[in-house]
């Protein structure tokens, strides 16, 4: 079983540049903006089906950070998303690379944090 969906919980004050950012980053990956709903503040992408979303938190709420990983179809879209990643004003939480500790499998990933702190992974492991 796989898990359908996934939300994150962004700031009032960073969720239109959280917005652009994933926008631009999932590109590697090929998820687009999909839904946008509840007067703008929720947000959903993915290719065929949003599989992530983001929603905007209430005024002065604060975020719980999160991780979470998508898989990428090949390296290429790993170094990919990196790079737009800290074009678009993430932080590097891990460059690009082997990750020999996660997998007896060949696992590459990078990671990045997001504005409100959030660890983004994204992941190619060959089949």
């Amino acid at each position: 079983m796989t898990i359908n969906h996934v939300f994150v919980w962004a700031s009032k004050a960073n969720f239109q540049f959280l917005r652009s950012f994933y926008r631009a980053v999932l590109q590697p990956i090929d998820y687009v903006e999909m839904i946008c709903a509840s007067e703008n503040t929720l947000i959903g992408y993915g290719s065929d089906y949003p599989y992530f979303w983001l929603k905007q938190l209430p005024d002065a709420k604060a975020p719980l950070p999160t991780h979470i990983a998508f898989d990428a179809p090949n390296q290429e879209a790993v170094d990919h998303f990196y790079q737009l990643a800290l074009q678009h004003g993430g932080r590097g939480n891990g460059p690009p690379g082997i990750r020999e500790e996660m997998s007896r499998q060949p696992y590459y990933a990078a990671f990045i944090s997001d504005m409100d702190g959030n660890n983004i992974e994204i992941v190619h492991v060959p089949k």
